[in-house]
């Protein structure tokens, strides 16, 4: 007779089990780092500017109005100086009308709506040169003249072909790949915005 009082417990192996906790919890920490990141670099922070510092400010712009708009909780602000339009994402620390503003652009030519003070920021989507409403006039394709958005084309929609001569961004960093040229990336159209950069031909391009 087997005398089951005496005989060993078989014991779970643990070791898969945290394993899998591990992972997981990285996972979790890399979620959380990059959405860390994320937020400075959407928000321009000191943070962010120690790594991307700003190159180009414009002059300060009166905020004339602003308007958000909620696309399935994905929300839009719209703000416009005497400049013309800017379409920021989110809601968050976005100006109020009567407020001064600048313009923005780092070493990446990434660019940025802040208040005079340079402190509280948004990211710039797109622009719209001269825009004295914030209903703006669209084609049936979704084109509007006058707006650009960063290297995504002109106001046509039309992107450009890639220049092979060494970019005029601001920064040594932004030398590594040369932008398309034609109104197609910001330093293209940023003197619309105001910011101190010579415009350029749009007949430069070749196209």
């Amino acid at each position: 007779m087997i005398d089951t009082h005496n005989a060993p417990v078989a014991r779970t192996d643990p070791r898969p089990f945290l394993f899998a906790l591990a992972i997981a919890a990285l996972v979790v920490a890399a979620w959380l780092v990059f959405g860390y990141f994320g937020e400075q670099r959407y928000h321009n922070t000191a943070m962010w500017q120690s790594l991307r510092p700003v190159v180009l400010v414009s002059p300060l712009q009166a905020v004339a109005s602003v308007e958000v708009r909620d696309q399935r909780r994905n929300a839009t602000t719209l703000v416009r100086t005497e400049k013309g339009l800017y379409f920021l994402g989110g809601a968050s620390g976005a100006p109020v009308p009567g407020e001064q503003v600048v313009v923005q652009v780092n070493d990446h030519w990434e660019l940025y709506l802040c208040d005079a003070a340079g402190k509280r920021c948004n990211t710039i989507h797109s622009f719209c040169a001269g825009a004295t409403s914030v209903e703006v006039k669209r084609d049936a394709r979704g084109r509007a003249e006058g707006c650009y958005a960063p290297h995504t084309g002109d106001g046509t929609g039309v992107v450009r072909e890639t220049s092979t001569e060494p970019s005029r961004g601001p920064g040594k960093r932004a030398k590594r790949l040369p932008p398309p040229v034609g109104m197609s990336h910001p330093r293209e159209w940023a003197a619309l915005m105001g910011l101190p950069v010579a415009a350029t031909n749009k007949g430069d391009s070749g196209s």
